[in-house]
């Protein structure tokens, strides 16, 4: 296997840096930033037609955006053991955690310096639609440990890619008691320490 992530670990690339470690996977990793001019290029437009980060390459083929890449990763390395990665009983459940997340959650926590007018014009109403959806999540978490099955797989992975640390610390999680907890569990796992020291993120 010859793997190749491409992007910053200040950009969605960090959820994907936490993939391969927590499937064990070697990699090169590019650290291209998001405005990088070599994005543009026609040999990168060749990889990813859209010339955005992340990009991987695997064994040759290519494949962009985060979520799909994630769950790409997970279903092709991570499917075996006792506690998989990418549970075959769950598959459902990991489409649409994953599926959510990135369509209910992550559109109201993007802090792209581009976006600042949108989010200054829609002011609390984008707080709002943030607190909407932490409600969603934790009664999906309330009595249960995590989202897709009985143990971590790639749609906690996923979900907490969005609701990163630094993210939440913007809003806090207070009345998100489930939430709160969980997050703190899955980025107590080795991988994501791992990851987070190793890009000081």
């Amino acid at each position: 296997m010859a793997l190749t992530i491409y992007g910053s670990p200040r950009s969605r690339t960090m959820r994907t840096l936490w993939a391969a470690a927590e499937l064990g996977l070697t990699y090169e990793h590019v650290p291209l930033v998001w405005d990088d001019p070599w994005l543009k290029s026609p040999q990168f437009l060749a990889l990813n037609p859209a010339g955005s980060i992340p990009t991987i390459v695997d064994d040759g083929a290519a494949l962009s955006e985060s979520m799909a890449i994630n769950l790409y990763l997970a279903k092709m390395y991570g499917s075996a053991g006792a506690h998989p990665l990418y549970p075959s009983e769950g598959e459902a459940q990991v489409w649409r955690w994953s599926l959510w997340a990135q369509g209910h959650l992550e559109p109201w926590l993007q802090q792209d310096g581009r976006l600042a007018a949108v989010r200054a014009a829609a002011g609390r109403e984008i707080d709002a639609l943030v607190q909407a959806s932490l409600s969603t999540l934790d009664r999906a978490l309330a009595g249960r440990g995590w989202l897709a099955a009985d143990h971590f797989t790639i749609a906690d992975l996923n979900v907490a890619g969005v609701l990163s640390p630094s993210r939440a610390m913007t809003f806090g999680l207070a009345e998100h008691g489930a939430v709160e907890a969980w997050l703190a569990r899955c980025y107590e796992r080795p991988a994501a320490r791992a990851t987070r020291e190793r890009f000081a993120t």
